[in-house]
């Protein structure tokens, strides 16, 4: 691993699961168990449920799976946990941008579509923890439903900025998850040499001396942060 893939933190994080369906609470338990830094402080199977248990147990992350409810229902447990202090992370297939956009709004922290491996949702939590807004590469490509959200500060392109192609706005988002070049390379299904190339191109283009600090500086220009 490079010496520069340190964006992990060393510390347990407190997990609050919430699945509506049996199915889906037994996924997340699954999932969770496979992460040796989590610790699981319940299973709720309703946003009510959760935002009693959240305020009792205080978990660091709520990560929920989706199929919660309608999109005010889930939009209304997110914004409670928020003013909380409370992060949420949703799981599941990929949000209809309206809904999105509502739950981002309200304040949800991440989106990760179902697929997402152990590894992957553990790196979102570190990431979460650390105030970074986390969504799936494809998400992340709809940067057009969440301008309304909040205008950054400026935009990368802008100025003397130079813009980011596509494939390093994906390597930047799989970079704020932590992930290695290793990962990134079999995510992407590129080479390591590619991803490489790419990490440096985006280093340069932000003008950071690592890894950790082009993630700072992308979420400062608001690529990563609303």
């Amino acid at each position: 691993m490079d010496s520069t893939d340190d964006l992990t933190v060393s510390q347990h994080f407190r997990v609050l699961l919430v699945g509506r369906q049996p199915l889906a609470r037994a996924g997340l338990r699954g999932m969770a168990s496979e992460l040796p830094d989590v610790v699981v402080v319940g299973v709720t199977a309703s946003t009510e449920d959760t935002l009693t248990v959240a305020k009792d147990r205080r978990p660091d992350v709520v990560l929920a799976a989706s199929g919660l409810g309608e999109a005010d229902a889930v939009a209304s447990m997110i914004q409670a946990l928020a003013s909380e202090g409370i992060p949420a992370i949703i799981l599941g297939h990929a949000p209809d941008p309206e809904d999105l956009t509502q739950s981002l709004r309200a304040g949800l922290r991440g989106y990760l579509l179902s697929d997402a491996s152990a590894d992957e949702v553990g790196a979102a939590l570190r990431a979460v923890a650390r105030g970074l807004l986390v969504l799936a590469p494809v998400l992340g490509r709809a940067l057009p439903v969440l301008a309304p959200i909040r205008r950054p500060e400026f935009a990368i392109g802008d100025a003397n900025d130079q813009p980011l192609t596509d494939r390093e706005r994906e390597v930047l988002q799989l970079l704020s998850l932590g992930m290695p070049n290793k990962s990134i390379a079999r995510k992407l299904g590129v080479s390591e040499h590619t991803v490489k190339f790419h990490v440096g191109s985006i280093l340069a283009k932000l003008d950071a001396s690592s890894r950790t600090e082009a993630v700072t500086s992308a979420a400062r220009r608001g690529l990563l942060v609303l």
